[in-house]
């Protein structure tokens, strides 16, 4: 298939502001689509050229693809580089001076969308001496091939702008609609995609197998399963009702959620709660589960935790040292770490995932050391509540966040924060129930002492079952000088000149800047109530909200949902 097409269909969901309507728009296109291309396509709409876990990192620098413009253009720099001023963006630059017709006696041959993805992908890999350089040519010899509009959405996604508002939920709607005809068979991708987080493999097989190649999907070791979440409660005596079964009750750790994989080869695999592959960032942890875990193949869920030489638990922002590409060794002997191992996926060629919460754990317990970096996780087992907030206590007490309920029977359900798990931490025994974690959809710009900044940030819940985003407060209080001086840089990727499609907002809340629902943060308040202005919910905001965090391991989809935010109003 040409890229044009492609390309013409991004220009639609450009200037498309209805989510509905962009799921239409790109169910009739998919039908269109060749087999052999759909793959393909599914990642480019979402600006990517592999799935997360896959570790291709496209992202170029913006002087590299800026020369990669000039180049192909031909135009002057000085002229290229004013319009890129003008403009702020690279896409548009791109359009702007690429694809123009000139006078030549070769006629330009037209690009597939398979030759923009292959050589997008000879880019990613470009490594070493002269791989600026190579780059460079690469994405300028697409450039030069390309269109106005196909250099435009090509720069966009080779630099991470692409900004259409289209996200992996709003491609699995897609793809019911145009091959089984019916939206809600969505659910049945959407389990298949929490065990399989790949949307080249879930497309190709919804097209060659149907909803029953679907539902054979299953865990692969080496490819992360998308984590299990757990609820909330307002009270410990609401834990019965909502699990009225065995209980066991384990530490939560304020560390780095990480699933382990070794595969076949004896190679372990690390990914984040993100699905990223940060093995190389844990080069300690990745040996000692090579070495010390008693399998030839397993999938082991745990928790990372900074600690001191006593082995006691420091502060995440501790932890966060170690996510670096660079004094790697350095940092293994400077931040000390131990992996706090809860759960069980896969062992020896069988898969666990429906298997009780007991039969999990005790074969994990056989495999793992329980001493040096691997540990189980703490726990007790016990329905007794004055026993359960003994427990919360001991473990605030050795530093940790808290406890994790669960049901002894029940399933790992992948992706799904359900009610097998509930989490019980030290903010629940405070003014207000637990921290959130919102998405920055705009921002306000500050009067005062704020001028020439940002006075507030406007943020969103995720309405889960509707795949949009809902605005539930402004957020302001917490944003130090130098958080305030850093924030138009940070967010400079993700600003957009419209309201993104999928946030669901009220007129009389319109941001002076809108931004792509990309950057979670953390978030206190005071308490949930009843708002006109904001569409969590229809119509709940957090009050007195303060800024504490970035959350830079969560996806915009992994915020707090709305639905949890409505849960928490009304217990």
């Amino acid at each position: 298939m040409e890229f044009s097409k492609l390309a013409q269909i991004y220009e639609e969901l450009e200037n498309t502001p209805s989510g509905n309507k962009m799921r239409e728009i790109l169910a009739e296109f998919f039908k269109k689509v060749p087999k052999e291309d759909l793959s393909i396509v599914s990642y480019l709409t979402l600006g990517q050229i592999a799935s997360d876990y896959d570790n291709v990192v496209l992202g170029l620098a913006d002087k590299t693809a800026l020369k990669a413009i000039i180049t192909a253009s031909g135009q002057d720099s000085s002229k290229v580089k004013k319009i890129l001023q003008e403009t702020g963006d690279l896409g548009l630059t791109a359009e702007k001076v690429c694809g123009k017709t000139t006078m030549t006696l070769i006629p330009k041959s037209k690009l597939s969308i398979k030759e923009v993805f292959d050589k997008l992908h000879k880019i990613a890999e470009a490594s070493g001496s002269g791989s600026q350089e190579l780059r460079t040519g690469l994405l300028a010899s697409l450039l030069q091939k390309a269109s106005p509009t196909e250099a435009k959405y090509i720069m966009r996604i080779s630099v991470g702008t692409l900004r259409m508002g289209v996200g992996d939920m709003t491609v699995l709607d897609a793809l019911a609609i145009a091959f089984t005809g019916e939206k809600k068979n969505k659910e049945f991708l959407e389990k298949a995609y929490n065990i399989c987080p790949d949307l080249a493999i879930i497309s190709e097989t919804l097209v060659k197998k149907g909803i029953k190649g679907i539902e054979n999907i299953d865990i692969h070791v080496g490819r992360p399963i998308k984590m299990m979440l757990a609820q909330r409660v307002k009270e410990l005596d609401e834990v019965p009702k909502k699990i009225p079964s065995k209980l066991a009750i384990e530490g939560k750790f304020d560390g780095e959620r990480v699933q382990a994989h070794k595969d076949e080869k004896g190679k372990i695999h690390l990914f984040s709660r993100r699905l990223d592959d940060i093995t190389a960032q844990f080069p300690d942890l990745a040996k000692a589960l090579e070495e010390k875990v008693k399998a030839k193949t397993f999938v082991i869920e745990g928790e990372i935790l900074a600690v001191d030489k006593d082995g006691n638990p420091k502060p995440f922002q501790t932890l966060m040292q170690r996510k670096r590409k660079y004094d790697i060794a350095d940092y293994v002997k400077k931040v000390p770490i131990v992996l706090k191992a809860f759960d069980l996926l896969y062992l020896n060629g069988k898969s666990y995932l429906h298997e009780p919460y007991h039969k999990r754990t005790k074969e994990l317990e056989n495999i793992i050391p329980n001493k040096g970096l691997l540990l189980v996780a703490n726990k007790i087992y016990t329905e007794d509540l004055d026993e359960i907030n003994k427990f919360f206590h001991k473990m605030l007490k050795e530093g940790f966040e808290g406890i994790i309920i669960k049901g002894m029977d029940s399933e790992y359900q992948a992706g799904t924060r359900g009610w097998s798990w509930i989490k019980w931490k030290k903010d629940y025994v405070k003014e207000m129930v637990d921290t959130f974690d919102f998405v920055i959809v705009g921002a306000f710009y500050g009067k005062g002492k704020r001028s020439g900044t940002y006075g507030a940030l406007l943020c969103a819940s995720y309405n889960d079952k509707d795949d949009t985003f809902e605005t539930v407060c402004k957020l302001g209080t917490g944003l130090t000088d130098e958080l305030l001086a850093e924030l138009p840089k940070k967010l400079k990727k993700y600003e957009v000149d419209k309201q993104p499609a999928r946030l669901e907002i009220k007129k009389e809340l319109k941001p002076d800047i809108w931004f792509e629902p990309k950057l979670v943060v953390e978030v206190s308040g005071a308490e949930i109530t009843k708002s006109p202005t904001h569409t969590c919910a229809s119509g709940l905001a957090l009050r007195f909200p303060r800024f504490i965090r970035y959350r830079d391991n969560k996806k915009a989809e992994q915020a707090t949902t709305s639905k949890e935010v409505e849960e928490i109003y009304s217990a």
